[in-house]
């Protein structure tokens, strides 16, 4: 049995911002953490989620982006030190969201410092390029970069031909080998699962495509700050798509579940693959509880 951990979207607190870094799109995510939703994502409600993680004692952790908010020197430099604490790059996965890229310069402002935590198994091929796979026992872990610095008044995902060419051949590769395949992914995988089209992955309907093509057992996301679960049928069965909400989402929040997390454990039975999942989030009473249980894959 592997135990993974899921979280996604901490948006940490905005660590410091230069005032020759206010500039473009930045100027909007500024004001937007200031007026309302450094409110929202709290502190404290992102410590209990890691505390609860770490007494679950998974095998590994996973994390699906937006770790930052406007990509500044000061957030990346804070976000090493915090990814530092909650995994070694050994540890936890990650990929990045489009917080994490927001403006052009991203990569040169810090990202670039997180980019230990996104490296696949293969330490011929370099830190930060998309997608990697990390092997955790006999699951693959398949990281995708659906980041972008979009435009002003968007929060969408692209992953571009590329990504998802290598995409198809790590699957096929790795479906050879007898692995479970858990693809990570910031933006929802289906154009239908954004909560609205300006913050949807333009080529949505593309990676759709090869996931019937090439199956995949899981796919874990973030960006919508929902729990959701949804099933897309492929060639070689259902692949499971789960979403979770903001790992730091107070309980204030009426129109957002608040912050929580989900445990995957992967085993296999008679040839099958089985698959559960223990979603928990914070309680009214300032603790972690179960809010439900999932049995996916059943062998």
């Amino acid at each position: 049995m592997v135990r993974i951990a899921h979280l996604t979207d901490p948006h940490l607190p905005l660590a410091g911002v230069q005032l020759s870094e206010l500039f473009g799109k930045r100027i909007l995510g500024f004001l937007s953490w200031m007026l309302k939703r450094h409110r929202r994502h709290r502190p404290a409600c992102l410590e209990k989620v890691l505390a609860d993680i770490r007494a679950a004692m998974p095998d590994h952790i996973v994390l699906t982006g937006d770790v930052v908010n406007i990509a500044t020197r000061a957030e990346f430099a804070a976000a090493e030190k915090w990814l530092t604490r909650a995994g070694s790059p050994g540890d936890l996965t990650l990929v990045p969201g489009n917080h994490d890229h927001y403006v052009a310069d991203a990569t040169q402002a810090g990202l670039a410092r997180l980019h230990p935590w996104m490296a696949g198994s293969d330490s011929q091929v370099e830190p930060g390029t998309f997608p990697f796979v990390r092997y955790v026992r006999n699951v693959a872990v398949i990281g995708l970069d659906s980041s972008y610095p979009a435009p002003w008044t968007e929060a969408s995902g692209h992953l571009g031909e590329d990504q998802r060419d290598r995409l198809a051949r790590l699957l096929a590769d790795s479906r050879e080998k007898g692995l479970f395949r858990l693809v990570l992914v910031h933006h929802p995988p289906l154009f239908e699962l954004a909560s609205k089209p300006r913050k949807a992955l333009k080529d949505a309907d593309a990676l759709a495509a090869v996931l019937r093509q090439e199956g995949a057992e899981a796919v874990l996301f973030g960006h919508n700050h929902w729990w959701s679960h949804d099933v897309l049928e492929s060639t070689t069965g259902p692949v499971h798509l789960l979403g979770a909400p903001s790992a730091s989402m107070t309980r204030d929040q009426a129109r957002r579940p608040p912050a929580g997390w989900q445990l995957l454990e992967i085993g296999r039975r008679r040839g099958q693959w089985l698959l559960t999942v223990e979603r928990r989030e914070l309680g009214t009473d300032g603790r972690m509880r179960v809010r439900e249980r999932l049995a996916l894959h059943e062998g």
